[in-house]
């Protein structure tokens, strides 16, 4: 498969699993603060910072960071520039995803720019993130049963679990990193609360209840424990660094596991670093620190896939009387 198809691949499922990240966080978020006191600072600013924005000039108040991460078509993040890049991306490889997934790519194009859709989000914004999360749900069932299991196929499956592990990986740290920086508040009502609404926004929530904890007594440790390393969790990070393994290998011909490019490489290295590790290691070496290097190490998994899959270094061929003089010197 050519690589500009396979880049295509990798990136609409970015983009589908990135606006389906971006409603579930600002949702959550919304809720949160409907239950909870939380200072102004530490109110709609992780969002952004969830997301990668840390220059964001703009107010800071709930109704302007939700409209900022939603309908901003300057702002790359946004649920309406994410899910239109998805699109653009399928449009150009329509003739390689299924018929029905391109359908339904379209619908959700023209129900996200119909007047209907404004209104939705002005009434009733709980359902609105509901249904943008739903997008990407019934997309990727569609892209499972409609479409053949080949290398386009692993690429979409890529792009979307190294999408997963790099978001789950940065919710994580916020709360750890910006929402709670005293002590005091360890143990408290609203921290606890901070734990859930960090469950919801991965998704986490019912199956992190329904698993059996060794120490329940420290809510902390268990959800950073469930949301780094459980890997029955389909969001989990060492979860998705596996999937990401093994569409890798799949891609390159190599089930064995055996890394032979540098993306393999890279997310071999990744995950044995974490297979090192436990959840005590992790408290002792820092959570922030571990978090920040998955994210880090996230970021050069993608450059890899990038210069291995889809910009590779152009050679020219090499001409027979230039093969025949590197072979007489190796010779001699």
């Amino acid at each position: 498969m050519i690589s500009r198809v396979a880049e295509h691949c990798f990136w609409m499922a970015r983009y589908l699993e990135r606006a389906e990240n971006t409603a579930r966080v600002l949702e959550v978020n919304q809720t949160l603060l409907l239950d909870f006191h939380v200072p102004v600072e530490q109110q709609w600013k992780p969002v952004l910072i969830i997301s990668g924005i840390h220059d964001y000039e703009g107010d800071t108040g709930g109704e302007s960071v939700q409209g900022y991460m939603t309908w901003d078509e300057e702002n790359p993040f946004s649920i309406v520039s994410s899910l239109a890049w998805a699109r653009e991306n399928a449009r150009i490889i329509r003739e390689v995803i299924s018929a029905e997934m391109w359908e339904r790519m379209n619908y959700y194009h023209l129900w996200l720019n119909s007047p209907a859709v404004r209104e939705l989000y002005h009434n009733n914004r709980g359902e609105f993130y509901a249904q943008i999360r739903r997008i990407n749900q019934l997309l990727t069932g569609i892209c499972d049963s409609t479409m053949a299991h080949g290398e386009a196929w692993e690429f979409l499956r890529l792009g979307r679990h190294l999408e997963r592990a790099c978001q789950t990986a940065r919710t994580l740290d916020v709360k750890y990193h910006i929402l709670l920086p005293k002590l005091d508040d360890v143990g408290t009502a609203v921290d606890n609360a901070h734990w859930i609404a960090i469950l919801m926004s991965c998704s986490g929530y019912e199956p992190f209840h329904k698993k059996p904890m060794a120490d329940p007594s420290d809510p902390g440790s268990a959800v950073a424990e469930f949301l780094i390393f459980d890997d029955d969790f389909p969001r989990s990070i060492h979860h998705c660094l596996t999937e990401c393994r093994r569409c890798l290998a799949d891609i390159a011909g190599t089930p064995n596991g055996e890394a032979h490019t540098p993306a393999d490489r890279k997310i071999s290295e990744l995950v044995h670093w974490l297979d090192a590790r436990d959840i005590k290691d992790v408290i002792s070496f820092g959570l922030h620190q571990t978090l920040t290097h998955v994210v880090d190490s996230t970021h050069t998994i993608g450059e890899a896939i990038q210069s291995t899959y889809f910009a590779p270094e152009i050679r020219l061929p090499e001409s027979p009387a230039k093969k025949l003089t590197q072979t007489q010197s190796q010779t001699q």
